[in-house]
Parts: C-alpha cells; structure tokens; sequence
C-alpha cells in the first residue's frame, strides 16, 4: 500500500473525502465508505457492523466495480451474499464528477443486510406456516360442514321417528277401542250363554276367552304406550341435543371462516413484508 498525498487529488475530491464522515454519520445504517481516484483507494471508513478489508491505498483492478462505474459514468447497487463475506452486503457505488462533469474518482457505500435477509426468510417461513395452517383450517372448516350436515340428516331422523311414535299412539288408540268393544262383545255373549242354559255352555266358554283377551289388549296397549310415552321423552332428549350440538358446529364453522379470513389477511401481510424486505 502506497501513502496517499491528498494535496495532489483533484480539489472537489478532497471536497468529497472531507465530507465523508459526515456522510457517514448521517447515514440511517451503519455503512462503510470507499473513495477511489482514477486507480486507487484514497480514502477507507470502516463500519462497526462490517468486517470489510482495509483497501486503503490499493490499486483498482480491471474488475473491480468502481473502475466499472467510472468508466460507465452510471451508478450500480450490488448486492453480495453472505457466503463470500460472511455477512450479506449491498454495495451503492457511484461515480464522481468534477464541475466539468469529468469524472474524477468513485464512491462506493457498503452496508450490512443481514437484517434484511432475516426479515426476508422471516416472511417467507411466515408466509409458509400461514399456507399450513390456512390448508389445515379449510380441512377443518369441511369437516365442520359435515358435522353440520350429519346433525341436520339425525335431527330428521329424529323428526321422522316422533312422527313413527305418534302414529304408533294413533294405533294403540283404535286397538284399545277394539279391545274395549270386544270386551263389551264378550259380556254380551257370556249373557247370551247364562240365557241359553245348558245348550249355551261353550258359547260361554268362548265368551270368557273373548273377555280374556280383550283384557290383555287392554294392558298390552297400556306397556305399549307406556313405553312409546318413554320412547317420546328420549327422542325429545336427543332431539334438544341434536339442536345444541348443530347450534355449536354452526358456530364453530363461524369461528373457523373468521379465522380463515384472518390467516388470509396475514398471508396477505407476510407478501406484503416479503416485498418490502426484497426492496430494502
């Protein structure tokens, strides 16, 4: 490396270096500051951030980039992985113009973005967990559906069930009147029989068994709609718990659409932090 003679560099140079620090400190990041002449380094500020190597007093090479920019006279922005350096970097170098729009030298402003990148694969792996979670709530939202679907097919079961049980009421209520005549039946013919004497004798007996079973249609039907009565009350128990159960799933498929709008919105916010840190 070469001493550098500051006296000899072109005047709105020096101008330019002088103001470097001020530059720098100006700066909303931490940069460090590069400043070429024609072929060589004149001025280095390091970062505290980056570790970048003191070129102070160095040749520029054939491929070096502010050399590249000189001779373009167009500004370039690059951007440097972490793999080359060990931290990524985005380099702003531009050339520098005398009053006679000559150029005289370079400016290169070098600036960690590691912040950036993290931010960036902090956004994607967001945008990632969003897409799960939104397959898994859609997954949920059809099995909520279903569910819903499910309940309403019991709750017409239910209904077809307590319309069976009522005309199994109807039933019993012709079989008791047909008991109830029957028995009628069977003590006129058991008057008949005592009428008839000896030559009524088994028309008797036949009228004690009509009578017979006449009574037990009578207490048939009365188990039967005792246990129908029974039957009624536990249809009517599922069928309050059916509706609670429909209400709840009904609600949840609300909470789920809710949820699934909101996952979108963030899915949404992740892109919009994803592009942002792209442009940083």
């Amino acid at each position: 490396m070469t001493t550098i003679n500051y006296e000899q560099l072109d005047e709105h140079l020096q101008h330019i270096i002088q103001f470097a620090p001020t530059l720098q400190s100006l700066h909303a990041e931490d940069v460090s500051i590069s400043i070429s002449d024609l072929d060589t380094i004149v001025l280095q500020l390091q970062s505290k951030e980056l570790e970048v190597e003191n070129m102070l007093g160095s040749k520029l090479t054939s491929r070096d980039p502010m050399l590249s920019v000189m001779r373009s006279k167009q500004p370039q922005i690059l951007t440097i992985p972490e793999e080359l350096y060990g931290k990524a970097m985005k380099v702003a170098i531009a050339p520098i113009l005398n009053a006679q729009q000559k150029v005289i030298g370079s400016i290169a402003l070098v600036a960690s973005i590691n912040k950036q990148v993290e931010l960036l694969q902090l956004a994607e792996r967001f945008a990632d967990s969003s897409t799960e979670i939104s397959s898994a709530t859609e997954q949920l939202a059809a099995s909520a559906n279903e569910l819903t679907n499910h309940m309403t097919d019991v709750a017409e079961a239910q209904n077809m069930l307590r319309q069976q049980v009522e005309n199994s009421a109807k039933i019993l209520d012709i079989i008791n009147n047909v008991a109830k005549n029957t028995r009628i039946l069977g003590f006129n013919a058991g008057i008949e029989a005592a009428r008839s004497g000896e030559h009524g004798r088994g028309f008797s007996v036949v009228a004690k068994e009509i009578t017979k079973l006449a009574d037990k249609s009578a207490e048939s039907v009365n188990e039967i709609r005792n246990l129908l009565a029974s039957m009624q009350e536990k249809v009517s128990a599922v069928e309050q718990k059916v509706m609670s159960t429909t209400a709840i799933s009904e609600q949840q498929t609300a909470a789920i659409v809710e949820i699934a709008n909101s996952i979108e919105k963030l899915t949404e916010a992740a892109d919009d932090i994803d592009e942002l840190a792209k442009k940083i």
